[in-house]
């Protein structure tokens, strides 16, 4: 599909899904739009005592709701937010503004006690990538109910999520320490703990509306410079991995990188949070190194100029 390059009223954004054949109406646009999918148009004035003008989308929005459109069928909202998330965070705000960026955030996560399914699909999403051979069934059934009770309720009870992850992921080890992975990056149980507190920790603040514009951007930045460290040196991490082991280093790929977009920088915002005093110390280290680039992470173009 060619790609659009001029401003366009909410006509001719139904215009171009129809000429796309996708059937939607203004109303699917002003929704999407207060949901962070679609940026907010500029109003315009007709002049002096006409009124106003129809308000404009610039083409960057156009595009991203072909992208939305092409990817919609079978998705919920919820999903289809992360589109507009990954491109602000890997492309700029050239494509997706801050304040887009930020509600199709919030409407991603969403009020965790609307949906237990979702929480145990994120909770089995964990399972998948700690558990071991050696752990047993029932140790396995008490980390799925406990991090699915964590993320409906939002109130954690984090000793027996400890003893869970524990349970699972060093199966007899008692006093001694289990890691997995390479020597650099490994995997322990106080670090998951660590990164499952600021998520929550993370959704709590942005819920309560307590994160700063500066310090959503200061996250993506770290996550960016952190991802593009991880893009480059993950192949020698995976190596290091038995055969048969759990995938405990996520691939770089452009469908993992959108599907993860929204969780990555939960966690970032999290641990920036819990840490002030090392994401002030990482802020000044980054002020002297060049932001990486998409392709950096292996991001060839922005998800709306896909075909």
């Amino acid at each position: 599909m060619e790609l659009i390059t001029e401003p366009g009223t909410i006509n001719d954004l139904v215009a171009d899904a129809a000429a796309a054949g996708h059937k939607i109406t203004p109303r699917l646009i002003r929704d999407w739009t207060e949901h962070g999918l679609l940026d907010y148009p500029q109003r315009r004035s007709a002049g002096k005592g006409h009124g106003s003008a129809p308000a404009l989308y610039p083409a960057s929005q156009r595009n991203l709701l072909l992208t939305l459109l092409h990817h919609r069928p079978g998705i919920h909202i919820s999903s289809l937010a992360r589109i507009p998330v990954s491109i602000w965070m890997y492309w700029g705000e050239e494509y997706v503004t801050l304040r887009q960026a930020r509600r199709a955030l919030m409407t991603w996560l969403g009020d965790a006690r609307a949906s237990r399914h979702k929480a145990r699909d994120a909770a089995h999403s964990i399972l998948g990538k700690i558990g071991g051979p050696q752990a047993t069934s029932r140790d396995r059934r008490e980390l799925i109910d406990v991090l699915t009770e964590a993320g409906w309720t939002g109130r954690p009870d984090f000793p027996r999520m400890e003893r869970a992850i524990r349970a699972v992921f060093e199966p007899g080890y008692g006093h001694v320490r289990k890691d997995a992975g390479h020597p650099s990056a490994p995997m322990m149980t106080d670090s998951m703990i660590e990164v499952m507190k600021a998520r929550l920790i993370a959704a709590t603040a942005l819920r309560d509306g307590h994160v700063a514009d500066e310090e959503l951007t200061d996250a993506r930045d770290a996550h960016l410079f952190a991802y593009a460290e991880y893009a480059a040196t993950r192949p020698f991490l995976a190596a290091a991995l038995p055969p048969g082991s759990a995938q405990l280093y996520e691939p770089v790929t452009a469908e993992e990188t959108l599907s993860n977009c929204c969780s990555h920088l939960l966690s970032t915002i999290g641990l920036q949070l819990m840490h002030p005093e090392n994401a002030e110390r990482l802020r000044g280290a980054r002020a002297f190194q060049r932001r990486p680039t998409p392709a950096m992470i292996g991001l060839v173009t922005p998800p709306q100029t896909d075909g």
